[in-house]
């Protein structure tokens, strides 16, 4: 069903389900979800929604809130509405009759919009700062410095500023990401304006017969890299693994890291090292007690959605080192043998493609040039409008990607400090700028307009 809301102003839809009094099913039989577009979401119990303390309509026995929304002033919003009987229901009960009716209340409010869709009406009228033209349409700003600042991982969210918080600049909004319950929705990408700690910090540094790593160079495999572990919480660990006295080892016991999730944690933890086989793991130590995510109000603002991992060989043309190659070789299947083409998590880097489509190109290489440039070749002084106009350039200091060069076992991709794009080493340093995807209902207050003296300020917690 559809729901249009015809006002000059915002309204916020509760959508409730009103049991009528025929029904002779007990609510508790009967299950539900209630989802965006077209899709089917994971069936929840309907007497496990918050109950309605009066009911809608006359005729009805009882109500249930099956969710809330936002509609935008003269905006539409369609939604599906799925019913089921619970598996549990005995055969007596399954012979009786559930009836319902949906009741929509709605009321003018000054609320915004979630991010994701306030994104996506700035891009459909904007096309300067935004771009859609990647493979799949994702809304993604564009240029030098963009108004795409926003302020993330606050102390206080309450009072946001430069002292209670982080600047992070959005990405995008990127179209049917998969979530770690196997749902899809559009999501806003996010990455840290500056780089973790000041400092750089090694991708991996597992030696020959240590976790997945068959070199001595470390290995780039983002499911087992320390750089992962140091990143995410323990939830993510790479199953087979164990964590012993904050050691974390392989599936032969073989210890690889330790303190993993301490940057999502905010605790002191250890850089990425090198370690070999019968070896115990030395913890070099790096704090992320001011630096890392500060509270739970942040972490549970991150969605957990499926990333991928494909790489490529090849890379130093314009027939396969595209912005747009790369876009596809990123949702492949090339990676070196036995690696892992996909991970569920929460914090990750950019992609090389959402480098080179955050371009917006300049008065003597367009945007249109610059994506027909292989960004190996960034780098050359011909065409320097494409890394001078693209926000996630960063001229001081190198940095990781989330993309293997599948020919070795070790090779991940980088931004140079040129701004070219090429492999290194994985137990060589980069700077690490994480990324995350925010949960779908995340909106912004009216405070910010998106630049770095304003950023945009999340509506959270």
């Amino acid at each position: 069903f559809t729901l249009k809301n015809t006002c000059n102003m915002n309204s916020k839809v509760t959508i409730a389900l009103d049991v009528l009094s025929t029904s002779t099913m007990s609510s508790s039989a009967i299950k539900t979800s209630l989802t965006k577009g077209n899709k089917s979401g994971t069936p929840t119990l309907l007497t496990s929604l918050d109950k309605k303390a009066e009911v809608d309509i006359s005729g009805a026995k009882e109500a249930y809130i099956l969710g809330t929304d936002i509609i935008g002033a003269n905006k539409s919003k369609s939604y599906s509405l799925y019913l089921w009987m619970d598996e549990a229901v005995t055969v007596a009960e399954a012979s009786k009759s559930f009836s319902s009716k949906v009741v929509i209340v709605n009321t003018a409010t000054k609320e915004r919009l979630p991010l994701v869709e306030e994104v996506a009406d700035l891009a459909a009228t904007d096309t300067t700062n935004f771009a859609t033209d990647d493979p799949d349409n994702n809304i993604r700003y564009i240029g030098a410095n963009p108004n795409n600042y926003v302020y993330f991982n606050c102390s206080d969210y309450s009072n946001q500023s430069d002292s209670t918080c982080e600047k992070w600049r959005i990405i995008g909004v990127f179209k049917n990401m998969t979530k770690e319950d196997g749902t899809k929705e559009d999501l806003v990408k996010i990455i840290k304006e500056d780089r973790l700690n000041d400092t750089n910090i090694i991708w991996d540094y597992k030696k020959n017969g240590v976790g997945t790593s068959t070199s001595n160079y470390g290995s780039n495999d983002w499911t087992d890299s320390q750089l992962m572990m140091m990143l995410n919480p323990t939830d993510y660990l790479k199953s087979g693994y164990t964590i012993d006295n904050n050691i974390v080892k392989d599936s032969n016991g073989q210890a690889i890291y330790q303190n993993m999730g301490s940057y999502y944690n905010g605790t002191s933890g250890c850089k990425p090292a090198e370690i070999a086989s019968g070896a115990d793991f030395t913890c070099t130590s790096i704090d992320f007690t001011s630096t890392g995510l500060k509270n739970d109000t942040t972490r549970n603002a991150i969605e957990s959605v499926a990333w991928n991992l494909g790489g490529t060989a090849d890379y130093k043309s314009s027939s396969n080192g595209l912005a747009s190659h790369f876009y596809g070789y990123e949702r492949g299947t090339t990676v070196y043998s036995g690696h892992a083409t996909n991970w569920t998590g929460k914090i990750g880097l950019m992609y090389p493609s959402d480098y080179g489509y955050a371009t917006s190109g300049g008065s003597t290489t367009d945007r249109a040039t610059c994506l027909a440039k292989e960004m190996y070749n960034w780098g050359g002084s011909g065409v320097s409008d494409c890394k001078n106009n693209d926000y996630l350039y960063k001229s001081s200091y190198y940095q990781w990607a989330l993309a293997p060069d599948s020919s070795l076992a070790y090779g991940v991709f980088r931004v140079h400090i040129g701004g070219s794009f090429s492999n290194y080493g994985a137990r060589d340093t980069s700077s690490v700028r994480p990324v995350a995807f925010l949960k779908s209902n995340i909106s912004i207050t009216d405070v910010g307009i998106g630049t770095s003296e304003s950023p945009y300020q999340l509506k959270v917690g």
